[in-house]
């Protein structure tokens, strides 16, 4: 293997499209003239490529490979995002028919992965919601970019609170000394926790945390509102009484539970026909009980379902709207240990935990046994190896052609612990 054109590389999402890195190797010697299939690997510097990873095979002696394919596979050997580490990288060269594979030397370099998912933090305490239950009293701070969080919420002066990495009261948190630099709405709740203790008026706030930076700002802002109105409702007009005033869930998220009508409607954003109001065509995603009202020209929403009582869910971020509760999350397991199918016994479903956002299932699991994660009960489609970034090393890529996890492991029962959010999967 030729040294690689650098010796240390910091990877942005901003250039997953882009070359990382073109690498190139000799063409083995095996004593007679053949077509070798070459194999470069890489694995975590000191590990002896125990649990290498194939970044590419090729049938060529040079091959580019793209910074997302190779920020996967570092993120999948249990890299950091934003924290540098060496890796070392080796090329095998197989021609099959029982010859012995030759092994490139190994070349090391310093590569910096950047995130690709950014799950919520939770913020739970009587300044919010109060100190429980879990997940029902959880305040979400949402994330687009890694360790920094934010959301809208309402604050109740004199009480405390602190942010939690899960659904749960353990097992990692964030108190008031942890961070450098904490607005003045807040101070050091001084309790057997050291809670962060509102201090500001009470109120609504755009509240930004920064893990990595150890800040905590909040601004004060408008309470975020939406409101259903029109003759599905109780009438086209802003009489009190007649709009329906919907709960705030997080930014961009309200949900109402009041009586709808076989009439039209809309969502304003204010408590007044304008600025802002959503109409049908303004989402992507709509309960068939509701249709496009073909006879306006403000494409209001038409309820066509049973009259009564409805809950009603709107998603300005995943531009939806639902009616009732969402199905709980569901995820299938199935594979070589279950007789790769869907009729009963061949397939297990997965118990999911609220509060951790995990699903997990203790089954019999035989070594090199494959297996594979699936949305429903049926092929299409599928959670394969490539989907996840943290992976327990007791788990192998099948390969190019399916991408199973390959169990190499004792045989036995295992508990697998899955997390589609922050996609991690492990065994215990």
């Amino acid at each position: 293997l030729k040294d690689p054109s650098a010796a240390s590389y910091v990877l942005t999402m901003d250039d997953k499209d882009e070359t990382f890195e073109t690498f190139e190797w000799g063409v083995p010697d095996f004593g007679f003239q053949a077509s070798a299939t070459y194999t470069l690997q890489a694995d975590v510097a000191g590990n002896n490529f125990a649990n290498a990873s194939d970044i590419t095979t090729s049938r060529f002696p040079t091959v580019a490979v793209k910074v997302g394919a190779i920020n996967d596979i570092l993120l999948g050997l249990g890299l950091t995002p934003q924290e540098s580490a060496d890796i070392e990288l080796r090329v095998i060269s197989d021609i099959g028919n029982g010859v012995p594979a030759v092994v490139s030397t190994t070349k090391t370099i310093e590569v910096t992965p950047y995130a690709t998912t950014f799950p919520p933090i939770w913020g739970m305490g009587a300044a919010l919601k109060g100190w429980g239950p879990w997940p029902d009293n959880a305040v979400e701070w949402q994330s687009s970019e890694f360790r920094k969080y934010e959301t809208v919420t309402y604050l109740t002066n004199g009480g405390a609170f602190r942010f939690f990495a899960q659904l749960d009261w353990n097992p990692q948190s964030w108190n008031y000394p942890f961070f450098t630099s904490v607005d003045p709405v807040f101070e050091n709740a001084n309790d057997d926790d050291s809670n962060l203790k509102v201090v500001g008026e009470s109120g609504w706030y755009k509240i930004n945390v920064d893990l990595t930076a150890k800040t905590v700002t909040a601004v004060a802002v408008d309470e975020p509102v939406m409101y259903m109105v029109g003759g599905a409702i109780n009438g086209w007009n802003w009489d009190p009484g007649t709009p329906v005033k919907m709960t705030y869930i997080k930014p961009g998220v309200f949900e109402a539970t009041t009586n709808i009508s076989n009439d039209i409607f809309r969502f304003f954003g204010q408590y007044d026909w304008a600025p802002v109001s959503y109409k049908y065509t303004d989402f992507e995603t709509v309960d068939p009980a509701f249709e496009l009202n073909p006879n306006d020209n403000d494409n209001n929403f038409k309820y066509v379902g049973t009259p009564g009582s409805q809950k009603v869910r709107v998603d300005l971020n995943a531009k939806s709207v639902t009616l009732g509760d969402p199905p709980a999350p569901v995820l299938y397991i199935t594979g070589s240990d279950f007789g790769w199918g869907w009729t009963d016994g061949l397939y297990e479903e997965m118990t999911y935990n609220a509060g951790a956002g995990t699903f997990t299932i203790t089954t019999d699991l035989t070594n090199d046994g494959l297996f594979r994660f699936f949305p429903q009960q049926d092929w299409n489609p599928s959670y394969t190896y490539e989907y996840f970034t943290t992976i327990d090393s007791e788990l192998g890529d099948q390969g190019p052609t399916d991408h199973n996890f390959r169990y190499n492991g004792a045989t036995g029962p295992r508990t697998i612990t899955v997390n589609l959010t922050t996609k991690v999967v492990t065994v215990d």
